[in-house]
This record gives structure tokens, C-alpha cells and sequence, in this order.
């Protein structure tokens, strides 16, 4: 590392040390090149700002240890009190300790050669022939100039806003809280009173079950509590938590040395608003595509558009199916949706969903499960079948 003019510079700056971000340090720092990343909080993994619930696949790209439940059994619960209860027989969720999940994913960047800088908040960006990042560590100002900047700061990203990149389509704020319970399945609960705009989660945790929701309705924290007081928990809190989840397809993602990856860059699933699957997915793809131009030394946008082409082929389908159908959900009544979770509950859909359900691709279930169940095209319509 180098230090000109008071500027260190550097070869690659990765904003942001959640699990995504890291992977792309980790990726870039075993190419060899020197990479930093920066991270506004003082503690790697806190706050938890995720429920944990991953498929089986995040276990196997991370080779993490950090599995807490494997849960079998799933209950989706419908305005009106119905419930849906999902058992498989193969594995298709896990549990993860975030915490730890994080921890272990910063400890592979280091072991690569990553260096990790804590307490330090990126406030701008900028290109002038390299990219220029200003932040703040430890109460003082301090710049960095690399031949690329990874943004993985998050869904209100700094670096994608002074990079003047687009913003979500959605944003949607949301709460969880930690209460004592020894009930290990995993719970979903929809409905306009309890989550407008979202569903209800509840997720076994380490200390008990983390109950979380979003809503679009500006009244998130209510809703909450009003749940746990309706369940006799709202004086049981062990932690509250918040955070914010980006919803849209992003139509660019890269600039002259700069990438954005991860919640920067809206690799969410709109249906369930899990984004570790996705981006870690993206992350390996943005690696791929930095650590080639970096060795033919070009970091112009025109090079890394070829990371934004190829997650949108991936990555990027599976968003803009999930946007359609989230848009159709959120239409959705408290009555019709009693009325889906009446079909889904029938046999022949219940199977379908047991057997070939994946929380990694969720619209992958719509075609067999119209066949299974033809009335859902009364909720679906046109805009399901422009899908296929």
C-alpha cells in the first residue's frame, strides 16, 4: 500500500464488510491484488439485520459452520387464521447464526490477504483517471484512491448514490425483534393488519426465535409490537433490531472503477426479501469480471459492463420475475389471499409445493403448480403467463 500526497492508494476498496462484500474481498485479495475493505460498524456481523434463513446451496458455496436449525417444517398463516403447513422430506432451509456467518466470511478475506479497516464510514466517491473514496475512521477524514471500488454498502449505499447510480424501485423498512421460545419452525403470517405489503416472519434463533416483518405502510414498528402483544411477548424482548429492505432490477450497476454487488445493488428475492443466495451468486460473478480487468489493466465502465450483462442473465431473471409476482401479491385482499392459501392447501398443490419447492427460486414453482391447481390463474392472469 502506498501512501502520495496524503492519498493511500490501493487496488481494489470494497465498501462494506457483510458477507457479500467480503466475498468479493476475499475473491480479489487470492488473485493477489491489494484489496481493503471498509466498514462503517465497530464489530464484524452486528447488528444482525437478517433472519438466517438460507437454502442449502449458501451452505455449500461458503462452506459455512455456522448452522444453528435445520428446520422440516414451514407454516404459512392467512389473514383469517387458516394455516399451510409445508413438511419435505429433503432439506430445503437452513438456519444460520448471521453473526457468525459474517465472522467466518471476514476471517476468509483476511486469511486471503483482505484488510478489513472497522469504524470507517464511506461518505463519497469519486473518479478522477482512479477511483476516490472519502471516509471517515475514528472521528477523522481520511481518503483512499483504487483502480476500483466495489460498493456492498447496503441498500441506502453511499457509494451508489454519489456515484449518481439508480435507486430502488421499493424500500421497504422492517424490524425484528428476539424473543425466548422453544418452537423450531419456521412461521410466515400475511395479512393486511399484521404486515401490509409484506408478510410476518418468525425464524428459530441461538436465544430463542427472531420475529421480524416489513411493511410498506410506514407503521412497521407497530406492527410488530401489536404481534408480539397479541402472542404475550411484548415484555419478553431480548433485542430489537431494524434495517431496510431495496426492492427493483437495477438498470446499471457499474461505472469507471466501480462496481455495485449485493443489497447495493438490489440482489434481493422480491417474494421473501433474502439476499445472501443472490449475492453471494453476483459477488463471485463481479470477482470473476474485476479480477480480468484488473490483469488487462482496464476498469473502464465499458469493460465492467460485462459483469452487469452477465448477473442480469442470472441473477437478474430471477429479480424480475419476483417483481411481477410481488406486484400481484401486493393487490391481493385479505380475502383472496385466504382464498390462494384454500387452493394451496389442497393435495395435489400441497405436494407440488413439498416436493419441488425452492426458496432460492421461488418463481421455478409457478408453472407446476398451475398445472396442479388451474384456479390460481384467477389471482395470476397475464401477468404470470407473460412469465413462461
Amino acid at each position: 500500500m502506498r501512501i502520495f500526497s496524503r492519498i493511500v492508494l490501493t487496488e481494489v476498496v470494497v465498501a462494506g464488510a457483510g458477507p457479500v462484500g467480503l466475498r468479493v474481498a476475499m475473491n480479489t485479495a487470492n488473485a493477489g491484488y491489494e484489496t481493503v475493505v471498509l466498514e462503517k460498524d465497530a464489530v464484524i456481523g452486528k447488528p444482525v439485520q437478517c433472519a438466517g434463513l438460507v437454502s442449502p446451496r449458501v451452505v455449500e458455496l461458503t462452506d459455512t459452520e455456522s448452522v444453528i436449525e435445520k428446520p422440516k417444517k414451514a407454516v404459512i398463516n392467512s389473514p383469517s387464521g387458516e394455516s399451510l403447513t409445508i413438511e419435505s422430506k429433503s432439506e430445503k432451509a437452513v438456519v444460520i447464526d448471521r453473526a457468525k456467518f459474517d465472522k467466518e466470511m471476514a476471517m476468509k478475506a483476511a486469511k486471503a490477504g483482505a484488510e478489513i479497516r472497522l469504524k470507517s464510514s464511506v461518505k463519497k466517491t469519486n473518479y478522477n483517471c482512479k477511483r476516490e473514496v472519502e471516509y471517515m475512521r475514528e472521528g477523522s477524514k481520511e481518503t483512499m484512491k483504487a483502480d476500483i471500488v466495489i460498493g456492498a454498502d447496503g441498500p441506502t449505499s453511499v457509494v451508489r448514490r454519489t456515484a449518481g447510480l439508480p435507486s430502488p424501485e421499493e424500500i421497504l423498512p422492517a424490524v425484528q425483534a428476539v424473543v425466548p421460545s422453544k418452537d423450531d419452525s419456521v412461521q410466515i403470517h400475511i395479512g393486511s393488519d399484521i404486515a401490509p405489503g409484506f408478510f410476518l416472519y418468525e425464524v428459530p434463533f441461538p436465544t430463542g426465535k427472531l420475529i421480524g416483518l416489513a411493511t410498506e405502510d410506514g407503521n412497521t414498528y407497530k406492527h410488530l409490537m401489536d404481534f408480539l402483544k397479541s402472542k404475550g411477548l411484548d415484555n419478553k424482548v431480548i433485542t430489537l433490531l431494524s434495517g431496510s429492505i431495496p426492492f427493483g432490477n437495477i438498470e446499471k450497476s457499474v461505472d469507471d472503477g466501480l462496481c455495485l454487488v449485493g443489497d447495493s445493488a438490489f440482489h434481493i428475492k422480491p417474494l421473501s426479501g433474502g439476499g445472501i443466495y443472490l449475492g453471494i451468486k453476483a459477488a463471485d460473478i463481479c470477482s470473476d469480471v474485476v479480477i480480468n480487468a484488473l490483469r488487462e489493466d482496464d476498469l473502464s465502465k465499458g469493460r465492467l459492463e460485462e459483469y452487469h450483462k452477465r448477473w442480469q442473465s442470472d441473477v437478474g431473471k430471477q429479480i424480475s420475475r419476483g417483481m411481477k409476482i410481488r406486484k400481484i401479491f401486493k393487490n391481493l385482499s385479505d380475502e383472496e389471499i385466504d382464498e390462494l392459501i384454500s387452493i394451496l392447501k389442497k393435495d395435489k398443490a400441497k405436494r407440488v409445493i413439498e416436493e419441488e419447492g425452492d426458496i432460492d427460486f421461488h418463481s421455478s414453482l409457478l408453472k407446476p403448480l398451475l398445472k396442479s391447481a388451474p384456479e390460481l390463474l384467477k389471482f395470476t392472469g397475464p401477468v404470470i403467463k407473460s412469465l413462461f
